[in-house]
């Protein structure tokens, strides 16, 4: 379970990311949170696992607190939070097998990590995690090779290779075509329904948080201004959460 307590975060430069969430985000729930650039669904997202700091309010991931938490602490808070980016964060001169073992560094003696020695029991997890996302036959080819989609599907096996309760996917097909942002949603929807993990998604269309969502978040100036159902995700929505009234062009976002 995550759970947002009146969480705000002010960045250096005086510019405010939340003001003042309250949410509850309950175990297993897929969670699509949408708004325009700047409204703050990033800084939701990286609240999370601590990528960025909360200025005041509670903040709590499975019972741990994020927020003042110390390195210890949040390492501790990280192996259990997985995380894929827009941009894959994949190390492109390395094998897919390689990078998806990468989930398995917070177990892993620095001995075996620092000689490129995994436990036999990783592989075979990782064997796992890419025969779950349909990529196995790319094991021992270089990341580099692969196209933006297997590339995302790496790194959604690295997140289940680690075995996290918690995903986080940052904006995750935004570089994508929409047929392959369309599959990896599918792939990110059908892995948490079987694995059983809590998963909050950033996304820019609407349309896309109805077909896949079990509750969405609309955003706007780092405050949460919807918060239900797919289904309760009408076109009155679109105003709270873009600002404006819904137009022929806006056929993408919704």
């Amino acid at each position: 379970m995550i759970t947002f307590s009146d969480v705000r975060v002010t960045y250096p430069n005086g510019v405010r990311g939340l003001d003042g969430v309250d949410l509850t985000i309950p175990d297993g729930e897929f969670v699509v949170v949408v708004g325009l650039s700047g409204a703050g669904k990033s800084t939701l997202v990286r609240t999370v696992n601590g990528l960025v700091p909360v200025t005041s309010g509670r903040l709590e991931v499975d019972g741990r607190r994020v927020d003042g938490a110390g390195r210890r602490e949040l390492r501790a808070i990280r192996a259990g939070v997985g995380m894929i980016f827009q941009s894959f964060n994949l190390v492109k001169r390395a094998s897919v097998l390689d990078n998806v073992l990468m989930g398995r560094l917070h177990d892993t003696p620095t001995w075996r990590s620092v000689l490129g020695v995994p436990r036999a029991a990783d592989r075979e997890l990782a064997f796992a995690a890419l025969e779950r996302v349909g990529i196995v036959e790319k094991a021992y080819t270089r990341a580099s090779e692969l196209s933006g989609g297997q590339q995302q599907r790496v790194a959604i096996a690295r997140v289940i290779a680690q075995q996290a309760g918690v995903v986080l996917a940052d904006e995750p097909v935004a570089s994508l075509d929409p047929p392959t942002a369309n599959q990896v949603l599918r792939d990110l929807k059908r892995i948490g329904g079987e694995l059983g993990h809590t998963t909050v998604v950033n996304l820019h269309f609407l349309d896309m948080a109805r077909r896949y969502a079990d509750r969405i978040i609309g955003m706007r100036a780092g405050a949460v201004v919807f918060d239900g159902s797919a289904e309760q995700a009408d076109d009155a929505v679109f105003e709270e959460i873009y600002g404006r009234s819904l137009t022929a062009d806006d056929v993408l976002l919704r």
